[in-house]
């Protein structure tokens, strides 16, 4: 080992445990901080709690600069950033939840030597003046978490990732990371191809988590609550998560659980962000022992102690499965897995592999809306732009189809480069006063005292708007008046309402760009790879069928899937010990050592 390398690997040693407690790596954890220190560009694969985020703080240490941290989740950054600055690790992020001069100061520190990691939504690199600021800092290391989203052939596939092989040559082709803890011998030569990775090393630590119980029930839906019921029972107090797979369903189990006296709260992306915050809060601090939830919980969530990981509805793959499954037992504590399924969760994966797969006639018969929009509408700012909302998109097509298929034909056109989506969000409403100050208020009437106080600040302070009619932002209106936004909100409807107020609430819609204009029919998309990804979709969803209906042992199957070359049968789930997936040469572990 080259004497550099060596300094640099004893001072790693050294502040794992300064900064985290440890005296030693996990399996695989050492390779990979090697490679970074070493400068080759490395993937990842470990299973969830393995410790896959190691591999990038460490390192961020001991470089020289700036370690880059690719990242989809925005919600849980600042929870990241939080817990890196409390173990004496200098941190900060950039995202949509801060404002561009709050951006702007944070690159300017981070130019400075102020942080050593910088965490970014992938979004962020559609910005051309954050990506000409962030060109101007020293990246050391540039660290893809979550890389099989950046895989077509991956279960949860972000067109946004797409953008990060540009990233990194515009950053001067710094050393790269990419970690994943789903990842099968496709996906993971995908992720190297799609980030341009140039030989690359791969450190694979596999996939088996001995300490976890799998098991799968095949149950009607008027059966799954008891199920749901008995299963807690068993370990009432211990904390567990049950994914279900739709918000509907979501409240309807919320329901029963509380019905039945059991500590549990819901969490779905429908929420906004204060709610699904007070919801994770209450989890993560053992207020509430369970949490049910969509498939938007789990990414991030470190908490050791989660005792059971049930799923109310079967997932469409194997290693969307497994990666929500693999949140059980993260402290190495026997923990087990249940999956719940009827004929019918078939049906509601179908939809969404329907909606995730347009057909090529609706992508192109989008375009062609798009390309040829009426612009007399008042929202239209120039030619080349539309205001549009994919529910309005939907009411245009020939045929009906799924708003999510809608939505997905329009990312497709965008990863195409015949359209681009704007990145900013239009939280403006338009507002003008359509009479005089004194006849609204009067209209209020004297009982309304507080909302005549609310009108009067709002005219003392936007005289001139209100006269002309502006774009204004509710929020920051009522910051500036110091009145609660809510209650603002009520004295312009009822303005409005009355005709005293002329008021358009904001565009909730998406602002497109048209990139190139040329008839349907020249438009030039592989199809064939669409249709090849919507057959390798319903193919995953029939593995993970089969794995209901697997008499061998489960985590065998799951990791011959990602072939593993470790697997072996585990001697404990529901198959094991029923004798169907048992080996006999492996003596047979009492049940009651296990949950």
């Amino acid at each position: 080992m080259p004497e550099n390398l060596k300094n640099k690997k004893q001072q790693a040693l050294e502040l794992l445990k300064i900064h985290y407690g440890f005296s030693s790596f996990r399996p695989g954890q050492e390779r990979a901080i090697d490679n970074v220190l070493n400068g080759k560009s490395t993937v990842v694969v470990m299973p969830t709690g393995g410790g896959k985020s190691l591999c990038y703080q460490l390192p961020a240490l001991v470089l020289d600069g700036v370690t880059v941290v690719v990242s989809p989740l925005i919600a849980l950054m600042k929870d990241q950033v939080d817990s890196l600055e409390q173990a004496g690790i200098p941190a900060t992020f950039v995202n949509s939840s801060i404002t561009p001069a709050e951006t702007n100061d944070r690159l300017e520190k981070v130019k400075n030597g102020f942080f050593k990691l910088l965490y970014i939504a992938p979004e962020r690199f559609y910005n051309r003046e954050f990506m000409e600021a962030l060109a101007r800092v020293k990246v050391s290391l540039f660290a893809v978490d979550e890389a099989h989203c950046i895989s077509a052939w991956g279960h949860d596939f972000r067109p946004s990732y797409l953008k990060l092989r540009d990233a990194i040559k515009y950053l001067g082709n710094p050393t790269t990371l990419a970690l994943t803890a789903t990842a099968t011998p496709e996906v993971r030569d995908d992720i190297v191809k799609q980030l341009n990775l140039k030989d690359p090393k791969m450190v694979v630590t596999g996939f088996s988590r001995p300490n976890l119980q799998f098991g799968a029930i095949r149950a009607t839906d008027a059966r799954k609550p008891q199920f749901v019921l008995d299963a807690i029972s068993a370990v009432p107090d211990e904390a567990g998560v049950i994914y279900v797979g739709t918000r509907t369903r979501v409240d309807e189990l919320l329901r029963i659980l509380l019905e039945n006296d059991i500590e549990a709260v819901s969490y779905h992306a429908g929420m906004d962000s204060a709610d699904r915050k007070w919801v994770q809060d209450n989890f993560m601090s053992g207020k509430a022992k369970v949490i049910v939830a969509t498939n938007a919980f789990g990414l991030g969530i470190d908490k050791q102690d989660i005792r059971f990981v049930i799923h109310y509805d079967m997932p469409g793959t194997i290693e969307a499965y497994y990666q929500e499954a693999g949140r059980a037992g993260r402290d190495g504590k026997p923990s087990f897995c249940l999956l719940l399924s009827s004929p019918r969760d078939r049906y509601l994966r179908e939809f969404f592999i329907k909606g995730d797969n347009p057909p090529p006639d609706m992508v192109l018969e989008i375009y062609e809306i798009l390309a040829n929009y009426h612009f007399g509408d008042a929202r239209g700012k120039d030619p080349d732009t539309v205001l549009i909302t994919y529910s309005e998109l939907k009411g245009m097509l020939s045929e009906d189809a799924p708003e999510m298929a809608v939505g997905t034909a329009v990312k497709i056109l965008e990863r195409e480069g015949y359209i681009a989506r704007s990145r900013e969000k239009n939280g403006n409403a338009y507002l003008k006063l359509a009479s005089d100050f004194e006849t609204a208020v009067n209209s209020l009437g004297r009982r309304a005292k507080t909302q005549r106080e609310v009108l009067a600040k709002l005219y003392d302070r936007f005289k001139d708007d209100l006269a002309d009619g502006r774009d204004v932002n509710i929020e920051e209106v009522s910051g500036i008046l110091d009145v609660k936004k809510e209650s603002l909100m009520r004295l312009i409807r009822k303005l409005s309402d009355s005709g005293h107020v002329e008021y358009r609430p904001p565009f909730k819609g998406t602002e497109i760009k048209i990139l190139k204009r040329m008839e349907k029919r020249k438009v030039s998309i592989d199809f064939s790879a669409m249709r090849e990804k919507l057959k390798r979709a319903y193919d995953k969803l029939d593995m993970m069928e089969n794995y209901v209906y697997h008499l061998g042992c489960r985590q065998k199957y799951i990791l011959d899937y990602f072939k593993d070359s470790e697997a072996k049968p585990c001697g404990k789930c529901d198959n094991c010990l029923a004798g169907g997936g048992y080996n006999k040469k492996t003596p047979r572990p009492a049940p009651k050592e296990y949950l």
